[in-house]
């Protein structure tokens, strides 16, 4: 009896020290700089006793990327910093190297992002993203407990949620040159699942609905831009509501005014984020990242006061509506 109880704890114990091992909750904090592709630094709300308070430099395990100073390797860290700048991560320290360092002192981790919630995207490890979309290969090493085949395990598993979250995530009501044909908005899946979007609705403040087209599939972190014919985005206060095919809300825009023709558009700051800002256009693409020179102009609560939305049932449609540009 003592030893059929000794042996037991002895199992739970191994099985808790097995979860523990893989738990993506050894720390977490804010990402403050992207320096590479699979590099960057955190500034750390929690963690366990190997590391302390402040900014630590995290670098991604079981990764190969081009050279950093490589067009390639530059491509890499722009997307690392569309995806992490500012957003609250979670990481897996490796328990196979001392303090879970790599030779230059940065903690190797296996990365998960948080949402707004709280929720960990344990599905879609950040390592798994840029292998997925291209930015970086997968170089499993044998010094690290990681095995990048699990990154991909859960493949066809949806979460209770469903891992799905589509936002409308810019808005280019007032384009370079003519407005007529060119005015276009960006969805967004900030999810761990594809998104079907047929027969999803776009609604604007003018009165126009354009629908989506059957079958349209928005792949997790990609981009779909939506076109029209005519005129359908109002320079001044333009608000949109995005709907899925049951007629139920989605998300919806604070309401817009963008009284500059230029090259600059309405976007969330970063993808998929809470704040909105006016920055470059970058149709089916991440959000460009900011230079330290650059300023940008970001919409306040006091600017949305200023705001109201102004429903017409007297707004014509201006053509046929359809969708274009997006990426497969």
């Amino acid at each position: 009896m003592i030893m059929r109880t000794i042996l037991r704890t002895i199992l739970i114990l191994t099985l808790v020290a097995a979860f523990a091992s893989a738990a993506p909750d050894e720390a977490d904090g804010t990402v403050v700089a992207v320096i590479s592709g699979d590099v960057f630094e955190i500034a750390i709300l929690h963690a366990d006793p190997r590391i302390g308070s402040g900014v630590e430099t995290v670098r991604l395990a079981d990764l190969k990327l081009p050279p950093a100073e490589s067009a390639e390797g530059e491509a890499a860290r722009e997307f690392a910093r569309s995806l992490l700048s500012n957003r609250t991560v979670s990481l897996d320290i490796d328990n196979d190297s001392e303090d879970g360092r790599d030779p230059l002192g940065r903690l190797l981790s296996v990365v998960y992002l948080v949402d707004p919630d709280g929720g960990v995207n344990t599905t879609h490890p950040v390592n798994r993203i840029l292998v997925d979309s291209g930015f970086a290969e997968v170089d499993d090493s044998e010094g690290d407990e990681f095995d990048p085949a699990d990154w991909w395990a859960s493949d066809g598993q949806l979460s209770e949620d469903g891992d799905i979250r589509v936002v409308i995530n810019e808005v280019e009501s007032n384009p370079e040159g003519g407005d007529e044909d060119n005015e276009w908005l960006e969805l967004y899946n900030d999810g761990a699942e594809d998104a079907v979007l047929g027969n999803w609705t776009l609604t604007t403040a003018g009165g126009s609905e354009v629908s989506i087209e059957p079958g349209t599939i928005l792949p997790s972190w990609g981009f779909l831009v939506v076109r029209a014919d005519g005129y359908w985005l109002r320079n001044s206060d333009e608000l949109v509501i995005l709907r899925d095919e049951t007629g139920a809300e989605v998300d919806r825009t604070p309401a817009l005014d963008d009284g500059e023709n230029d090259d600059k558009s309405w976007s969330r700051y970063p993808d998929g984020g809470d704040d909105w800002a006016f920055v470059e256009a970058s149709p089916d693409g991440p959000t460009p990242p900011l230079e330290d020179s650059e300023t940008v102009t970001y919409l306040d609560d006091e600017d949305e006061d200023d705001n109201w939305l102004r429903w017409s049932d007297q707004c014509d449609a201006f053509g046929p509506w359809d969708v274009s540009d997006f990426l497969q």
